[in-house]
């Protein structure tokens, strides 16, 4: 299976701490990369690829030395503020998703991360339309696991916006402090503590969208 690109994507960050993160941008998080093997992603069967900007193999999926955003429940070890991250992508046919993948690796605390898929607002985050979680994620600076979770069958339209974010759960994981593996660049924008969005150039983490 080869993996599908498109290269117009957009990143949104959200629930950081005040208005002077705002105006500073998003918290990343550097890595000087792992000795570990190289591990090989591989769709799972009758899964096909709806949107990624992972690759160009799977083994090669992200770029794990590059760092990468935050993501921080609100009692994280780094001592910063909440942090979420999410991508923008637009289906080119219409599609229900069932899967949804996210480069995210843990550093610190309750192995336990949320991965919602969501509509667009006007170029930022909308509605949640359906959202999974899971334990299994790899650790920060390794390449190439993944985040993957299975959300209820979510209908997609045609050349409509849809953003993937990756967020804390703070009720079972407060604690968890990981950080969203960079694929490339693009435009992002971010939201740190509920006080409205913000716009600048950053990296772009690596997601993929299953069918």
């Amino acid at each position: 299976m080869t993996l599908k690109r498109s290269l117009g994507c957009l990143l949104v960050l959200t629930l950081a701490s005040g208005i002077l993160w705002a105006q500073n941008g998003p918290k990343v998080a550097h890595t000087k990369g792992s000795a570990a093997p190289t591990q090989r992603w591989n769709p799972p069967a009758g899964h096909s690829i709806i949107w990624t900007n992972l690759g160009p193999s799977f083994t090669n999926l992200y770029n794990a030395a590059a760092g990468g955003y935050y993501v921080l429940g609100p009692s994280n070890s780094v001592g910063l503020g909440e942090q979420w991250i999410g991508l923008q992508f637009t289906p080119t046919k219409n599609v229900s998703a069932t899967q949804l993948v996210v480069s995210v690796g843990i550093i610190s605390g309750t192995s336990l991360v949320d991965v919602g898929l969501y509509s667009d607002a006007g170029g930022t985050v909308g509605t949640l339309l359906a959202s999974g979680h899971t334990t299994k994620i790899p650790v920060f600076g390794t390449c190439c696991g993944v985040v993957l979770v299975t959300i209820p069958s979510t209908a997609l339209t045609n050349g409509t916006q849809y953003w993937i974010a990756a967020t804390s759960d703070d009720t079972n994981a407060a604690d968890f402090t990981g950080a969203f593996s960079s694929s490339n660049q693009g435009n992002i924008a971010y939201n740190p503590s509920q006080q409205g969005w913000f716009g600048f150039n950053g990296l772009v983490p690596g997601v993929a969208i299953l069918q």
